[in-house]
């Protein structure tokens, strides 16, 4: 008999800013290529972009033009990358809508 495992049961780490330092220390290309794009789409007018846009765009980037099919990229870091952009870029700020998380220093 096969079991479905738990959905609800989880083996990640809890999501906090200690946890995405690591990560971010532990993968700096995403970072340099979601500022790229993100730099990108506001040179070319756009005034308020999604973070999942970024990330899925991230995901084309490697799978299709860079071929690159280890490159895996974490969900659950995307309000930090957001908060992290418009931090460290101010033609950044406000570019992403922001709600209440654990993102938030």
């Amino acid at each position: 008999m096969i079991t479905q495992p738990d959905l609800f049961a989880s083996t990640l780490q809890p999501v906090t800013q200690e946890g995405f330092d690591v990560y971010d220390t532990e993968n700096p290309a995403i970072y340099a290529k979601l500022a790229q794009f993100a730099i990108e789409a506001q040179r070319a007018g756009a005034t308020h972009i999604g973070i999942g846009m970024l990330y899925e765009r991230l995901r084309w980037y490697t799978k299709v033009e860079a071929r690159d099919d280890t490159f895996k990229v974490n969900n659950n870091y995307r309000a930090f990358y957001a908060r992290k952009l418009m931090r460290d870029f101010p033609a950044l700020a406000g570019i992403f809508e922001t709600r209440t998380s654990k993102a938030d220093v």
